[in-house]
């Protein structure tokens, strides 16, 4: 249909439009005029576009509106780039005029030629070779019906200007690829398809709502992981993004068209002897560039297949740049990387750059998500530039800062050195996940000063010195005070290796809440300040030692606890009473040898949902062991994927007579 198309350059137009206001604010007492008249013409048109969409009864949209909307949206983004180029000092103010200036000349050429043909005019006929949409102008197949209902309920109208090219960037991952949701989250965020991550997560939802996925994991916590397209979706818009030039997809399969104006690259490997087929020389105009490895995912592919064919210093306004799953950088694509200064979303294989991030990374000031976290095990050295960039808002990986910038860390609460005075008073950074703790100072320090920290992880080494520790605990009693009104609530991940008891003994008790806490490592005992926390939305305990009648009375002190995830091979017997765990709304038990549970009827009646993943259970439903029927909430349970064949049958038949019949699912354990 073509109102998808058009609703689409909705969004960009509206892009363009607010950076032209913004940059005619900056100008002053010397406004752009050309810049004023592009803007007012852009908004124009947008308003027409959102009326059409607000009145149209079919998608009946003509094969030359469909050409114009294609026109205008290259204008849209090619305004837009100036902007950004200019406001990174990339080209002089002499130089913004003389392009702005042309760009306006190109908006007076196409708004002409489109006014000569009366568009948008409501009253028009569809097109004269009888082409109502473009399912068929553009030999497309028919529009899924969960796209055509989406477009249908007038009430999506405003959703369907700002966010339609979210859906179309879907495009950019292979085929049978589970695209993880917090990362899609960012990629959204970083093109500008949408202004914030609270819309971006508003804008999944809706299309989780609406069937645009046929496969949803979900966490243990309810939130959506991983999903994946429907395949009729991804027919439909993958002939949609052709036929728009949305994405450039380069397998080796296919001629590259219209290359020169591509604005996304997604590089999968070559379906034929696994060779790439050959890029242009130059992508000017290149937005996004992602490359995946063989099948998807499973292992990292060596960036020297791809070597001739990827040349970052060609790409001139490059805002994405995903290389997560390649295993191996040279120097010089780092460099040419960090020249790279639009860039918001970078995404490297830590194995692929010798453990060391390099100080050119300074040079990205508008990088907001640096993601080295393909390898838990790869420790990643990081200078101080890091932590300068002033829009970086999340920094995933495994960290330590480098020794050479350590000899300034906050001594005895004064600051002093601006990488101090930064951190307290202008970061923006606000997840963490994660950094080490061992003998050297650094992130044990300045995590205090660090005021907008929402999530954070933490790894305390065998070699990790007590003041270094006692700095940690000092961080983390004042990230639960500090945060104990923020929206949403901060969560909080500590793997304490041999350093459980000390680290635990000397977090100051607080009454605070957090959204998420997880601890992994020996405890010994139920550590006092969880104990003493207000309220947990998550609790996730892992190789703790504890038994759950430590658990149970350290919980037994919480107000609210919402979901509880325990990873431990020692809990020995369960019992869940009705007194117990009355708030739990989600509950996942893993252990290796076999769980003894009871859970007695009139317990936990708020549940809705319930994981016991252990291969060799042995309690079933309907036994004085479990009793499940008057959970009146339960939506779904989850047993080990190998559990025996009678205790599978013994759950689903319960499920099956359980009034709100739970989905039983079969997932992998420890």
């Amino acid at each position: 249909m073509a109102e998808f198309g058009v609703a689409a350059f909705g969004a960009v137009a509206g892009v363009a439009v607010s950076k032209l206001c913004t940059v005619i604010s900056k100008l002053r007492g010397q406004p752009n005029t050309d810049a004023t008249f592009i803007k007012d013409e852009l908004a124009s048109i947008q308003a027409a576009i959102i009326q059409r969409l607000a009145s149209s009864s079919g998608g009946h949209v003509s094969c030359l509106q469909i050409v114009w909307i294609a026109q205008l949206r290259c204008l849209a983004y090619d305004i837009e780039d100036c902007i950004d180029c200019f406001d990174a000092n990339k080209t002089t103010p002499e130089d913004f005029a003389n392009k702005i200036a042309a760009l306006r000349r190109r908006s007076i050429d196409t708004t002409d030629r489109i006014r000569r043909y009366s568009f948008p005019d409501e009253a028009a006929p569809a097109t004269s070779t009888g082409t109502s949409s473009s399912s068929h102008s553009h030999g497309h197949a028919a529009a899924p019906a969960e796209l055509t209902d989406l477009l249908g309920d007038k009430s999506r109208q405003v959703w369907l200007v700002g966010n339609l090219n979210c859906l179309l960037y879907l495009c950019l991952f292979p085929r049978d690829h589970h695209v993880r949701a917090k990362p899609l989250i960012r990629l959204w965020v970083a093109e500008g398809l949408v202004q914030g991550e609270k819309n971006a997560v508003e804008n999944l939802d809706i299309l989780i709502s609406n069937s645009i996925f046929n496969f949803i994991e979900r966490s243990n916590n309810g939130k959506v992981k991983r999903c994946q397209r429907t395949d009729e979706m991804l027919r439909y818009i993958s002939q949609w993004s052709m036929s728009e030039n949305f994405i450039l997809l380069c397998d080796g399969t296919a001629q590259l068209l219209e290359a020169g104006s591509a604005r996304r690259l997604t590089v999968h490997p070559c379906a034929i002897n696994g060779e790439l087929m050959s890029l242009p020389d130059d992508l000017p105009r290149l937005r996004t560039l992602a490359v995946f490895p063989a099948g998807g995912g499973g292992g990292a592919t060596s960036l020297a297949s791809y070597e001739d064919v990827l040349e970052f210093a060609k790409y001139k306004v490059l805002r994405v740049l995903d290389l997560k799953e390649c295993a191996h950088l040279r120097e010089g694509h780092l460099r040419d990387i960090c020249d790279q200064v639009l860039m918001k979303y970078l995404s490297i294989n830590p194995g692929s750059i010798n453990s060391c991030i390099t100080r050119k990374i300074g040079d990205l000031e508008r990088l907001e998500t640096l993601d080295l976290s393909g390898a838990e095990t790869v420790t990643v050295t990081v200078y101080k530039e890091v932590l300068l960039l002033p829009k970086l808002k999340h920094l995933l990986g495994k960290f330590e800062l480098s020794v050479s910038d350590t000899l300034s860390v906050p001594i005895l609460g004064f600051i002093t050195s601006d990488l101090e005075r930064f951190l307290r008073d202008k970061s923006v950074l606000q997840t963490l996940t994660g950094f080490v703790t061992g003998w050297t100072l650094g992130f044990p320090q300045l995590m205090s000063l660090m005021r907008r920290l929402r999530k954070v992880k933490i790894w305390c080494e065998s070699s990790a010195s007590k003041s270094n520790l006692r700095a940690i605990s000092c961080a983390i009693t004042k990230f639960i005070r500090d945060g104990v009104d923020q929206e949403p609530g901060r969560s909080l991940s500590i793997d304490f290796g041999k350093w459980g008891k000390f680290v635990t003994t000397t977090i100051s008790p607080v009454k605070g809440r957090l959204a998420s806490l997880k601890l992994r490592g020996n405890l010994r005992q139920f550590p006092q300040f969880v104990a003493q926390l207000s309220a947990i939305e998550e609790l996730c305990l892992w190789s703790t030692e504890l038994t759950w009648t430590d658990i149970l009375q350290g919980l037994s002190l919480l107000g609210v606890l919402k979901y509880l995830k325990l990873i431990e091979d020692n809990l020995g017997r369960i019992e869940i009473r009705p007194e117990h765990l009355k708030s739990i709304g989600r509950i996942s038990l893993v252990s290796v040898p076999a769980l003894d549970i009871t859970i007695q009827a009139g317990a936990l009646l708020n549940l809705v949902s319930l994981h016991i993943l252990c291969k060799d259970l042995l309690v079933m439903p309907g036994t004085p062991g479990i009793e499940i029927t008057h959970m009146a909430k339960l939506r779904e349970v989850a047993l080990h994927l190998q559990v025996g064949d009678t205790i599978k049958t013994t759950w689903q038949q319960a499920a099956s007579g359980h009034p709100k019949k739970p989905e039983v699912l079969l997932i992998p354990g420890p």
